[in-house]
């Protein structure tokens, strides 16, 4: 394949996402726009906005931009992101980048653990499991990676509070450690909220590369490997991973946006001073820009990753490029 086809192709996979971007920061400014009330009618009691002068009223809700139509708000929001400006909060004027910075970035932190972790671990039990497919151990494997598939987040932080915070002492129930504290510090002080996410990646990937394992195994390429003579783990390593990897990428690419929702849950059971605490109060309070550049941020992790494997795939895969 020529490299005016890689380029097209590279080309096409970067227009998508600009598109899926758009899509997505489109679909978020609606979403906002349908809050029930705003900044105002949480800041003020119903008694204070009602003692109000009309003409007071009007005034600070101008000052915030709060009586512009929503066509020219949508024009301003996307303005503003064209120049990575995510404005200032409605009520007290602070910048949303330095209010969202420090948790986006442990949420970061907790998910690049999460994956550090897990990658290697769901690696072996997908190997394993589907090395000794049909056996007792198989079985085992195959069973665990069920139940912690099935069993939501939030149930497994609560057990884990419940075992290692109550009945055996061990560790804190929720985080101590400060917003900007220093990330090993913080996450040290969340080993439950690790082991929860851990728990259910493992889960999903050792599931899906079993998968692409015992199908590479079973097809014609590797059962002509096994008449010319080759050990059946040479065959494992060699022939069979680098083929369930590449469908195996893609899925566990998509699965950033099932890790993205898992974290704010995690982190509301465990106190985990992330996006997931910053965005549940930036509701209650209709802290609307707050809302959008954590909903932005979001997207833009799911999509750089989902852009990433595309990439990757396409320098791995030849088939892919036409």
């Amino acid at each position: 394949m020529g490299r005016r086809a890689i380029i097209l192709a590279i080309l096409r996979r970067l227009l998508l996402s600009a598109v899926t971007l758009w899509l997505l920061v489109t679909f978020v400014f609606l979403a906002t726009e349908i809050l029930p009330g705003d900044a105002l009618d949480l800041t003020f009691t119903a008694d204070e906005l009602s003692a109000m002068p009309p003409e007071a009223l009007a005034t600070l809700r101008a000052d915030l931009g709060l009586d512009q139509p929503a066509a020219v708000r949508y024009l301003g929001f996307l303005a503003n992101l064209a120049r990575l400006d995510f404005g200032t909060t409605l009520i007290t004027g602070a910048p949303v980048a330095d209010i969202v910075w420090y948790p986006f970035r442990n949420s970061l932190a907790l998910a690049a653990v999460t994956l550090v972790v897990a990658l290697p671990l769901a690696l072996g039990l997908g190997i394993a499991s589907a090395f000794l497919r049909g056996r007792m151990a198989d079985r085992a494997i195959s069973g665990l990676v069920i139940l912690g598939y099935s069993i939501p987040e939030f149930v497994i932080g609560t057990a884990l509070v419940m075992v290692f915070s109550v009945a055996w002492p061990l560790v804190p129930a929720t985080v101590t450690a400060a917003t900007q504290a220093a990330l090993p510090d913080l996450i040290a002080a969340a080993p439950l909220a690790v082991v929860t996410i851990v728990v259910g990646s493992v889960a999903y990937l050792t599931r899906l590369l079993r998968a692409g394992l015992i199908e590479a195994l079973e097809s014609d390429a590797i059962e002509r490997l096994r008449l010319a003579g080759l050990p059946e783990r040479r065959i494992m390593m060699v022939h069979a991973l680098p083929s369930a990897m590449l469908p195996a990428l893609t899925a566990a690419a998509l699965y950033t946006a099932a890790l993205v929702s898992g974290l704010v849950v995690v982190e509301l059971v465990f106190a985990y001073p992330g996006i997931g605490q910053e965005i549940v109060r930036a509701v209650s309070t209709r802290e609307i820009p707050v809302i959008q550049a954590i909903a932005v941020l979001a997207a833009l992790v799911v999509i750089g990753a989902n852009l990433a494997a595309d990439l990757a795939l396409l320098a791995l895969d030849p088939r892919r490029r036409a």
